[in-house]
């Protein structure tokens, strides 16, 4: 008489478990990190804003000692690698930081703040920083200075509808 078996053996389960593992480490590199790149667009966004409210805050409060103010530069060609606060008085760089590789940073490349906390002519007012989908704009508004930070709202193009024919009276 032969015995049936309603359930599964430890040998079936560690095959279905190795093949799973084989199809995992497969679609793994295929796999961005997407959440990641966009945490740290965030992060960079919101540094560079921060960085250059400190470099309008220095030109404001050294404003008696320096009358020329403070640039924030940004390095690199294509897409900024990097950034420096540069006293524009003594040409003495105060602070530097780099921009993560996987970070499209684009826009203008030199932040002039005057002792008056505004941006001097010449200046760049944009900048946008952003991985995969998302992307945040970085805005001085010149007469005064301010530096805002927004995130980009990607706009998605609605299949169009296809018409209804109008139908009249015969």
């Amino acid at each position: 008489m032969r015995r049936i078996s309603l359930g599964i053996s430890y040998f079936e389960l560690l095959l279905v478990l190795a093949l799973l593992g084989l199809l995992a480490a497969a679609a793994a590199p295929r796999i961005r990190m997407t959440a990641v790149d966009r945490q740290t667009a965030r992060s960079v966004a919101r540094q560079v804003t921060a960085d250059l409210r400190y470099a309008r805050q220095l030109a404001l409060t050294d404003a008696g000692s320096n009358t020329r103010g403070y640039d924030l530069i940004m390095e690199g060609s294509g897409s900024f690698t990097g950034y420096s606060i540069c006293n524009r008085q003594s040409g003495k760089v105060l602070q530097a930081a780099p921009i993560s590789s996987n970070i499209q940073c684009t826009g203008g490349r030199i932040f002039s703040f005057g002792p008056m906390g505004n941006l001097l002519a010449g200046s760049a007012t944009e900048l946008q920083a952003g991985a995969g989908d998302e992307t945040y704009s970085i805005t001085i508004i010149p007469a005064t200075g301010s530096v805002l930070c927004q995130k980009k709202e990607v706009k998605i193009k609605e299949k169009e509808k296809p018409k209804k024919p109008k139908r009249g009276r015969r």
